[in-house]
Order: C-alpha cells, then structure tokens, then sequence
C-alpha cells in the first residue's frame, strides 16, 4: 500500500483519503498514517472527554462530600478539586515498570485506576461548585469548559462573558440567552451565529443589529421584525405582542422563527475573516482544512473540532488550542507543542500517551504528572534512560498491539481504545456528535451507564407552571419541577416518585434527560431581567436541543440551490444574480446534507442577495 491514496478505515469501513500533505504532517512528528477514518478519530477521542454528567460522591483522601465527573463505586480513586491540586500525594509514588509481556494500552489502563483522578478539574474559580473544566470563572452555576466568565449558568464554553444563561459557544457576551456561536452580545436572546447584536430576540445569522425580532441574514439593521422593516412607533407596538415573559407567546415566536429560517436561503458555511479555509463555524482562521468551530488565529491546520486562539500546524485537535502547535490527536490540550494523543494537558511539550500532565516535557505514557521531565507510567528516568527506552515501547507496540472486544488492532500512532475510557459512553461529548443507542453502544463493547435512582419528588409539572413570569412567585425556587420530556402529566402527578415512573422517569427523550430540575434564585432573577417565560424542560434537554442548531463535523459536496430569477421553491431572490436567470453552476462543500429542508446559497449568490 501506497503512503497516500485512498484506505479503509479500520473503525467504519468506509473509504479516506491520505495526501502527500497529511504524510508530510505525519512525518514530522514521527507518527505513522492514521488508520480510522477522521470522523471515527474524532468520535475516539470524544469517547474519552466526558461531559456533563455529575455525581455526588466522597473524596478518597480527606473523606469530604463533593460533586465529580466519575460515577461513585467505579474502579478508579477520586480526590475533590482542592486534595488533587494539593501537595498532599505524589503521581510519581504510582510509576511503575514497563512491561514488555504485555500491551501498551493494557498497562495504561491500570496505571488509570491507580492515580488519583480530579473529581472536577476547574481551575481558579470562585463559588462555583458545579462547574467543571473552567478556568478563572466566577458565581458559576452547571457551567462546562468556560474561561473568565462570570454570574452564568448552564453554559458550555462561554469565553469573557457574564450574565449568560443557557449558552454554547459564546464570547464577550453580557446578558445573553439561548445563544450558540455568537459573539459580543448584549441584552439578547435566542441568537444564533450572530455577532455585535443588543436589545433582540430570534437572530440567525445577523450582525451589528439592534431592536430586532426573527431575523435572518441582517447587517447593521434596526427595527425589523420577522425580516420586515418597521418604524421605531411600529416595532414598539408589535412588541407589546410579542412579549416573551409569556410562555404561550414565546413558544409561538419559536415557530414563526423557525419557519422564517427555512423559508430564507443560507450561506453554505459560517466563515468569517479568513482565507483558504474549508469546514464550518470558521473566524479570524487561515490555510484550514475540514475544521469546524475554529476562531482567532488559527493556521495551517486540518481536522479541527471546536479549537482555536491562535493554534497553529496541527491536526486532529478536539476541544483545544490557545497558542498551541504541532498537536495531534489530542483533545482539551491547550498552551502546548508537540504533543500527540494526550488529553486534558496544558503547557507542555514533547508528550504522548498522556493525561491530565501540566507544564511537563518529555513524557510517555503518564498520568497527572505536574512539572517533571521525562518520565514513563508516572517512572522518572535520566534523558538518555528515557529516550532508550521510549524507543522500545514504541517498537513493542507494534509487535504486540492491544486488541479490544471488537477485534480492532492499536498500536503506535492510534489515540487510546474507546473501551478503556474512564467514562461511559453516553457521559462523553462522543453521544452528542456521533449519537448511538443504548443496544449500539453495549454491541460495541463499550460502557453505558443508565441514570442512577433519584431520590427526590416532583412537586410541580412543567404544565402548572405560571404562563408570565411575571405571575412567577419566589417560592418557585422551592419547587422540583418535572422535565416535559420525562412522562406524560398523568403519570407523574400519579407518581410522586420518579423511581415509581419507571422507564418515563428516564424521559421520552435521548438527551439524557435529569427528569426533573430546579429554578435557582439566580436564574429567576435573570428571567425577570431579560423578560422571558419559565423553561419547561430539564437543563440537559434544553442543551441538547440548542445544539440542534449545529450541523453535524461531515462535509458534503452540494450544488447551490439558488435557481436564478425566481430563487428556490420557497424563496424569490430580490435582485438578479450574477448569474442571471439560468440556475447558479457553482458547488460547495457544506454540513448540510443533501435533503436537509433548507435552501443553501453559495457564497456569491449569499452576498449578492443578503449583503
């Protein structure tokens, strides 16, 4: 077999491509060819970053109650966050030997449940209990993988932002709501992809807009409702309608939004001040192949999944980056060089086979070893010790490669199987991009856990809740109210208990779903502010179906659907397109896939018709 070309992924079975480029990467940090398809890489390293599942359990070492990410009776010994930063242990007293009878991976795995894990692992944070993987954030609330934001709740990878609720991937933002990839924003909710807005509501692709409701695809507008230009007289009175304190209205401006962004074109890509790029979600992002969700400063990389600031020469990368190069395989890897199928390290360089291993060089195969140099399973050796005998594991990992349930082979160069992840699959960010069942899961040799018993009682039903928030009263912060996608009205006003509901105690739904949720004092006030109606689902179930907002990490090869004068079926372009009356010629990769229900535009007829 030819070093480029086409292979089989060893994973799926389905054909990919290796170029000239990709060897050339590969080469230069003294790795093989990968052997799983990208997409099955990616899913690989997802299986080992867990989410947003937490625990209540004990730390091993001072005995105290905390909240951690590892379901309690596992294999593996827990610290709180304030024992596993401390002096109290040393992740050197748990090196050991390499063993030359048996597997790599295999002898890592034990090394795992041997070293103390981080029951959470944010880093500098104030009154925030139940956040995990943030840093410098402060009266946090259910926020994951955010940095120096403040006063938010339920948020995933909020950066620079405060008084954001119910967020994906948003900056600089203040006062934000049901926001996902969005960016300086202020007194806004429900945006998506939109920058530089204040004072709106229902924005999809929109930019340097204010006073707006349901709208897609504006620049630099003011006063528009569902598109439609109004006077400031106009907008103010049609707001009096459109009041979104009220359950009811804010649920039919949903549907009006909704309809409103598939009746409305939309460019193939959200790409954004970059050049020579291909993927999804791109900003401020140069020479970039097959990268979703990269922003500022990001070069001469491929295969990028939700990373950035300033990354650079890198491939495989999930969920990292910040002044990092020559990463590969890694995910949560940040502030690093050289660092191959590591996960969860920062400010390292030269290590591979690693985990939770700060500030660190010339690592193999450790584990939570902070500010040490050459080290092998947690051993410390002399430099040449080491390079020796990294030169031997590497080789006896080829000969002796470990084999998994499946039969699937890994050695040297593959990230770490699946099945020895510390986390069941439906606790990893795998089951959001690349969901599978219950049944599919179990098949594959892989961990599920189902949700433990709950012990509390449903006091009010989604249904009973107040229409207005302002018909709210403060006792509310008292009640267990029931998740809408958890079972029908009937059984749990009959069922107290959710252990007593049976399987609809674990909802209707396939977004992990908690059943039942409180509001927090701090989320009622935010409601009150911003104007808008209680929640009637669990926090879980509003995550997952914000996320719907996101396409899949796939590309695929479309033709534009603008079909000239009189645009698509549903949609009649304003003006006339370069390309005149005859349908546009051109094609494009886009996440949307063929028969999705939306019209995509090619980035010509995108800005001829919107911008």
């Amino acid at each position: 077999m030819t070093e480029t070309g086409t292979r089989t992924c060893a994973n799926c079975g389905q054909d990919f491509t290796i170029e000239p480029a990709d060897i050339g990467f590969y080469k230069s940090i003294g790795v093989p060819a990968p052997t799983w398809c990208p997409p099955c890489r990616d899913m690989r390293r997802s299986a080992w970053r867990e989410d947003r599942t937490l625990y209540r359990d004990t730390c091993r070492l001072c005995g105290r109650s905390m909240i951690s990410i590892h379901a309690p009776g596992g294999p593996f010994t827990v610290y709180c966050r304030e024992c596993w930063w401390s002096d109290k242990w040393d992740a050197l007293d748990y090196g050991r030997d390499y063993d030359f009878s048996r597997p790599f991976f295999a002898q890592y795995r034990d090394l795992m449940e041997a070293v103390p894990r981080p029951g959470l692992t944010s880093i500098n944070c104030v009154n925030s209990e139940f956040t995990h993987a943030c840093r410098s954030c402060k009266n946090c609330y259910l926020t994951f993988w955010s940095y120096f934001s403040e006063d938010s709740q339920y948020a995933d990878a909020l950066l620079f932002s405060r008084h954001s609720f119910d967020a994906y991937v948003t900056d600089n933002s203040d006062h934000a709501y049901e926001a996902v990839h969005s960016d300086r924003l202020y007194r806004t909710r429900y945006a998506y992809f939109s920058d530089d807005c204040l004072d709106s509501s229902f924005l999809f692709n929109c930019v340097g807009c204010s006073d707006c409701f349901g709208c897609v695809n504006m620049r630099k507008q003011k006063y528009r409702l569902f598109n439609e230009q109004l006077s400031k007289e106009e907008y103010a009175k049609e707001m009096a309608y459109w009041d979104l304190g009220s359950y009811k209205r804010l649920e039919e401006a949903k549907e009006k939004f909704r309809s409103l962004c598939l009746a409305t074109p939309r460019r193939y890509a959200h790409v954004l001040n970059s050049q020579n790029v291909k993927g999804d979600v791109i900003r401020s992002t140069k020479d970039c192949q097959m990268c979703f969700s990269t922003l500022d400063g990001v070069q001469n990389c491929k295969y990028i999944y939700v990373g950035g600031l300033n990354l650079k020469d890198s491939y495989d990368v999930t969920g990292g980056g910040d002044t990092s190069e020559l990463l590969y395989e890694v995910y949560g890897v940040t502030q690093a060089q050289r660092c191959a199928f590591t996960a969860g390290s920062r400010g390292s360089r030269d290590i591979m086979y690693c985990d939770f291993s700060p500030n660190s060089v010339n690592l193999f195969g450790c584990i939570t070893i902070r500010n040490k140099k050459h080290c092998i399973l947690n051993k410390q050796y002399s430099e040449k010790e080491y390079h020796a005998l990294r030169e031997k594991i590497v080789a006896h990992m080829g000969e002796m490669p470990y084999v998994d349930k499946k039969g699937r082979t890994y050695g040297f160069g593959e990230f770490f199987p699946m099945e020895l992840s510390a986390y069941a699959y439906n606790e990893t960010i795998a089951l959001k991009w690349y969901p599978k069942t219950r049944e599919q899961v179990l098949a594959e040799g892989l961990a599920w856990r189902d949700p433990p018993d709950r012990a509390y009682e449903i006091s009010m039903h989604p249904g009973d809740l107040p229409d207005h928030i302002a018909d709210v009263e403060n006792s509310i912060v008292d009640q267990v109210i029931g998740c809408a996608h958890a079972a029908s009205p009937e059984a749990l006003r009959a069922h107290r208990s959710l252990s007593e509901v049976g399987t609809k105690g674990k909802g209707t739904c396939d977004h992990e779903c908690t059943t039942a949720f409180r509001i927090t004092p701090e989320e009622l006030q935010f409601y009150r502010t911003m104007h808008i109606a209680l929640p009637r689902l669990c926090p879980n179930c509003r995550h997952r179906e914000r996320l719907q907002w996101v396409n899949e990490f796939r590309l695929y090869s479309r033709a534009c659907m603008c079909r000239g004068k009189n645009g698509g079926d549903a949609y009649v372009n304003t003006v006339t397109h370069s390309h005149g009356d005859a349908p546009c010629a051109n094609r494009f990769e886009t996440t949307y896939p063929p028969g999705a229900p939306e019209a995509i535009y090619c980035e010509q007829c995108y800005k001829e018709e919107f911008l």
